[in-house]
């Protein structure tokens, strides 16, 4: 499912006209080219400014289509932030904005849209119930190009969910459809379906022979996406061969073309699938350790996407605020230069009349002092309102910080005492299967046990521990080995778990020792640290 912008943009191409009118057709037409490039720069902020502009000058106005595109590129820019839910809703008012004053032609843009939504949260009915209602429009307007992208979007789909007759039937529609209108990018992306349906049924040859004639078009700057899933297919066809040194190199290929962080956790998994294969268990090992923390740092990305959205969300109702500031400007503004032409009539009035100017003049100069004065106190007190929210704001982002740090440490400790009770375990039956018979009698059996069990027993992951935790906690590692530089590595390593509050029973399994051994380590850490009482360890170093 790769053509959702374009499509959802596709109604912009008749909107490029120019006109200097702010409630007008044409000055609208030039607010959607302008969001629509913001769109495209990924600078969210300006493009949902634009066109929630839009939006309330389209409907006031009851600018249908214009209301619609505003609200769907809305719903694409928080699609672009990996906010679905915010997104699903903007879509669904586009729906009803379509179906009730629009044409058929919008309703199934939306419609691939939300069928989109619905795909990325992997719930693939509603995905395939809006993605057939898109199509079956689509059949029904005579749109060939519309059945092409669509039927191979429900080809996607059905690869996903391994419905691979019906995926079959969907890249014949799409690729007939495809080929009648030359549109050979749409023939790639259909051509990739087709391999991976290949793929999937084991029918290595046919898969290579599709992907062949493609791989020059591949090369092009715009076709990286394509590229790198090809590159994966390509190491899966080769694996299924059991051509290992080829499928390597077609893995390698992907890691270096690929551009989606979130991508690289099926590209590690198919090189620790190879490596298990090919007998190489130590980076087998690696790239399953690597898949976690894609899975953490994907989980971390989408995070800080949503804290981001809630920032843009914030910025956009404050630049309402603003609006509506401005225009409570203008009227006072406009009330003020009423003033001044009123004191002008006064003053043209006071010289007609002679001895009643100076009275009537010094009466309205007390009055003007009198509104300065009070304008003078109300802007006092906005600064000191302004002084309180930002005291405020600045507490809250201290809060939220602190928060994210205990959060991150929380993870790194869960993930520790993970990999410590996943090597125990993997260790006790490394050892049940070593007094095997059958494992005694098969020495090189036996041998393969003992480079597992080497692995197990390296501690390479309390390094990679420990490098996380001194990014997270850098400000912490700097003044403990400031104030203690004779620690050592493993030192310092303890003392990060005793910082994180962990028990001596969680410290002793990670470290794969006893709990009295873990006690004495502690104490001796104290005693270096010039502590009497090794239970005062964790209050001095939260200290720190």
């Amino acid at each position: 499912m790769k053509h959702y912008i374009v499509i959802s943009l596709l109604i912009l191409f008749p909107v490029l006209g120019m006109a200097q009118k702010k409630n007008s057709i044409e000055y609208a037409n030039i607010l959607i080219k302008k969001g629509v490039d913001a769109l495209y720069k990924k600078d969210h902020t300006q493009s949902l400014e634009i066109f929630a502009d839009l939006k309330t000058l389209a409907k006031s106005n009851n600018w249908y289509n214009q209301e619609f595109i505003a609200t769907n590129c809305i719903g694409l820019n928080y699609y672009e932030m990996s906010d679905y839910s915010e997104a699903l809703d903007y879509y669904l008012q586009a729906y009803a904005i379509a179906m009730k004053h629009l044409t058929k032609d919008n309703e199934k843009t939306v419609l691939n849209n939300i069928a989109l939504v619905y795909f990325e949260q992997e719930k693939y009915k509603e995905s395939e119930k809006h993605q057939k209602r898109a199509y079956e429009l689509a059949l029904d307007n005579k749109d060939s190009l519309g059945i092409a992208i669509y039927a191979d979007n429900l080809a996607n789909l059905y690869n996903r969910i391994h419905q691979l007759d019906k995926a079959s039937e969907y890249i014949q529609i799409a690729k007939s459809m495809a080929q009648a209108l030359k549109k050979p990018l749409i023939l790639v992306d259909i051509t990739i379906s087709d391999a991976q349906n290949s793929l999937q049924r084991k029918d290595f040859d046919k898969a290579l022979h599709l992907l062949e004639p493609i791989r020059e078009t591949l090369k092009a700057k715009n076709q990286k996406v394509n590229r790198m899933e090809t590159f994966l297919i390509l190491s899966k066809i080769f694996q299924g061969k059991k051509e290992y040194e080829k499928a390597l190199s077609y893995a390698i290929e992907a890691r270096k073309t690929n551009i989606n962080y979130p991508d690289r956790k099926e590209i590690y998994s198919q090189f620790s699938d190879l490596y298990f294969e090919t007998g190489d268990y130590k980076k087998a090992l690696a790239y399953k350790d690597s898949i976690i923390v894609v899975k953490d740092s994907v989980n971390a990305i989408k995070n800080k996407a949503m804290y981001q959205n809630s920032e843009i969300k914030l910025r956009l109702q404050d630049s309402q605020k603003e609006l509506y500031n401005e225009k409570k400007l203008k009227f006072y503004i406009g009330a003020f230069c009423f003033l001044i032409l009123a004191l002008l009539s006064c003053f043209f009035r006071i010289i007609y009349l002679k001895n009643r100017q100076k009275r009537t003049l010094a009466e309205k100069n007390q009055q003007i002092i009198s509104l300065d004065l009070k304008n003078k106190e109300n802007d006092n007190l906005l600064l000191e309102k302004q002084i309180r929210e930002k005291e405020t704001e600045s507490l809250l982002e201290k809060e939220k910080l602190k928060n994210e740090l205990e959060s991150r440490n929380r993870k790194l400790a869960a993930n520790a005492i993970h990999i410590a009770q996943r090597n125990d375990k993997i260790e006790n039956y490394i050892l049940k299967l070593k007094k095997n018979s059958i494992v005694l009698k098969n020495d090189q059996f036996s041998k393969q046990l003992d480079q597992l069990k080497e692995i197990l027993t390296k501690e390479d992951y309390h390094d990679d521990f420990l490098t996380h935790f001194e990014r997270i906690n850098s400000k912490f590692i700097d003044n403990l080995k400031e104030k203690h530089p004779d620690l050592t590595l493993n030192d310092i390593r303890f003392i990060s778990y005793i910082y994180m509050n962990l028990s001596i029973k969680e410290i002793s399994s990670i470290f794969n020792i006893t709990i009295e051994a873990c006690r004495k380590r502690k104490e001796r850490i104290s005693r270096k640290m010039l502590l009497t009482n090794s239970s005062n360890l964790f209050d001095y170093i939260s200290g720190i």
